[in-house]
């Protein structure tokens, strides 16, 4: 059959047609289930519309969806996900591990409760995750450690419990860990010494738990320290000396339900 011009236009006019209404396949597909998986767990309080635009049906698709930001080639890769104090609460979904090229993930001054997920452990490109200000409970996932490009882990004022694990400081995958925010939480047991291999902090925040026993003297060993928490836990003992020749030192909070002793001169 002879395809006349007219015919020619036709066709490849259906063709386009066709590609524009095809659906995000492959790592695209998986970011996309990712993220109604974390609507359908998370429940809406005081902006109960937020979550409502995320549908399969938004012009843009999910790279235009309240909170997300996508890079890569055809924009089709969450690189952010930014919800703070959005009212936003129940459960954070496992699957937000799916979400392998993630970034960023700010989920803080909301009502998310339960455990956190170990599925974040996947998050290999993780830079920041800022879950403080919620109440999420359970122990902290000891593996966080893989998410090796993390600078930023916020997880203060939750209902955390159990010890600090110490798979934290050991080995070197959190090397470029800058600040670590562990305060007012229900942690128990010694501050693991195996953080002052963490030498890339800045900031150190273990306030307002129920940690006990001696403080590593490691600590005086991370050179730009700067700001380092102890506040109203259960230490005993003496202060470490280290501690005093820390010159990058300039918030130091120790005091508290038991005061720690200077070393005598």
């Amino acid at each position: 059959m002879q395809c006349t011009p007219t015919k020619l236009a036709a066709l490849l006019l259906l063709l386009s047609s066709v590609s524009i209404s095809t659906p995000v396949v492959g790592a695209g597909a998986d970011d996309e289930a990712a993220l109604l998986a974390f609507k359908a767990a998370a429940i809406t309080g005081g902006h109960g519309g937020l979550l409502a635009s995320w549908n399969t049906s938004t012009g843009g698709g999910y790279c235009d969806w309240e909170g997300v930001r996508c890079r890569g080639s055809g924009r089709h890769r969450v690189v952010a996900l930014n919800l703070p104090s959005r009212g936003l609460g129940g459960s954070l979904s496992p699957a937000i591990g799916n979400l392998s090229s993630l970034r960023f993930l700010n989920l803080s001054s909301n009502g998310f409760g339960g455990d956190i997920p170990e599925s974040l452990g996947r998050l290999r490109r993780l830079r920041t995750l800022d879950l403080g200000y919620n109440a999420f409970s359970g122990e902290l996932p000891t593996n966080l450690t893989s998410c090796i490009d993390l600078t930023f882990l916020a997880l203060h004022y939750n209902h955390l419990h159990g010890r600090i694990p110490a798979e934290l400081g050991l080995g070197d995958n959190l090397t470029r860990l800058k600040i670590l925010g562990l305060a007012m939480n229900n942690f128990t047991g010694t501050v693991p010494s195996s953080l002052a291999s963490l030498s890339s902090l800045t900031t150190l925040s273990l306030g307002f738990n129920q940690l006990e026993g001696t403080l590593p003297s490691g600590l005086g060993s991370i050179t730009g320290l700067r700001a380092l928490d102890l506040a109203f836990n259960l230490f005993s003992g003496e202060l470490p000396r280290s501690l005093y020749n820390l010159s990058s030192l300039e918030t130091f909070q120790v005091l508290g339900k038991h005061v720690l002793r200077r070393h005598s001169r």
